[in-house]
């Protein structure tokens, strides 16, 4: 398969793809990656194509999970350094066992990642999406080949497998890790 440049509007769109967190992330309002200009563009050019049925976005649990986490703890990492230092506990992680109610301050930005994932829009997939003829292998048979393969870690390696069972071979990232995948049409930014 292909390295595709998703900031070339000449390159042709897939029919499904799956979007990696930090794609997802770099569209935040703020957002701090380089390359959250051609994020946003590339996220609008999907829109377009997703408006007109012409091409599915899938959002998969893993990586929602990571972005609501990645959200989250950059949320108590804010409320942990706003703590008065004599009554800081060591570390964020530490704060939120000790108060996890600091969790709550994360929320808003969390409902704003869910209005920029639903005006995309993403189609969540679902257990039952993921029942395909590409289930010849049991999923953490596939992990370990994408991470033993491509040297990913488990999450990216989760992420594959699980685009691989949608049957879908397109996936769109920032994480430059992901340049090394042979089996799918990678759209990124160029190295």
């Amino acid at each position: 398969m292909s390295i595709l440049d998703l900031g070339n509007e000449e390159v042709p769109l897939p029919v499904q793809i799956v979007l990696d967190t930090s794609l997802l992330l770099a569209c935040r309002e703020g957002d701090d990656n380089p390359c959250s200009k051609a994020a946003k563009k590339f996220i609008q050019r999907l829109g377009q194509q997703i408006g007109e049925y012409q091409m599915v976005a899938w959002l998969l649990c893993p990586v929602l999970q990571e972005c609501y986490h990645i959200i989250l703890s950059q949320s108590l990492r804010r409320s942990w350094a706003a703590l008065p230092s004599d009554k800081r506990p060591p570390n964020w992680l530490a704060a939120y066992k000790h108060q996890p109610d600091l969790l709550t301050a994360g929320f808003a930005d969390m409902a704003d990642f869910d209005d920029i994932l639903a005006a995309i829009p993403l189609t969540p997939a679902q257990p039952e999406d993921l029942k395909t003829a590409a289930m010849v292998y049991p999923l953490e048979e596939r992990i370990r080949y994408f991470i033993t393969a491509y040297y990913l870690l488990p999450q990216d390696a989760l992420i594959l497998a699980e685009a691989e069972r949608l049957g879908v071979t397109a996936v769109a990232t920032l994480d430059r890790d992901w340049h090394r995948v042979k089996e799918f049409d990678v759209y990124t930014t160029p190295v």
